[in-house]
């Protein structure tokens, strides 16, 4: 008798409790969590999204349009003309030998120019030289 009690038991237990029934809960459960954990962090992102592009696009406007002196070298012969300069649509002519305000995307606009001429330059007088040794190796 105390075996069909226990047997009664186990089956009472068994049949209350399925592994497969509660795995699938649990699931549901886990699913149903992690759903609203992404949902909550997606809306959490585009606010901080929103907020990083309200702060961030005054502020850098405002630095580009910042006016700036610069002074733009000038001799009488080929650094004598003024300089055109166009970004966006919006052009200028800046005078040389003078100090004028400029906003900063234009003095950033005639810096990069600057560093690439003097890029060019020292190309130019790098492959001179390797040219000058090549032809003097063969007897040019």
């Amino acid at each position: 008798m105390a075996e069909k009690k226990k047997t009664a038991a186990q089956e009472e237990t068994a049949a209350t409790v399925d592994p497969n029934v509660e795995a699938e809960k649990i699931l549901a459960a886990a699913k149903a969590e992690a759903a609203e954990i992404v949902a909550k962090a997606k809306a959490e992102a585009e606010a901080a999204v929103e907020a990083a592009k309200e702060t961030a696009q005054p502020a850098a406007t405002a630095k580009a349009e910042d006016l700036v002196p610069i002074r733009l070298f000038k001799d009488n012969e080929r650094y004598k003309d003024d300089v055109f300069v166009a970004v966006n649509g919006k052009s200028w002519q800046i005078k040389r030998g003078e100090t004028v305000e400029v906003p900063r995307y234009i003095a950033d606009v005639l810096e990069q120019s600057m560093k690439q001429d003097m890029a060019t330059a020292n190309m130019i007088e790098r492959e001179s030289s390797r040219y000058e040794a090549e032809a003097k190796l063969r007897g040019v």
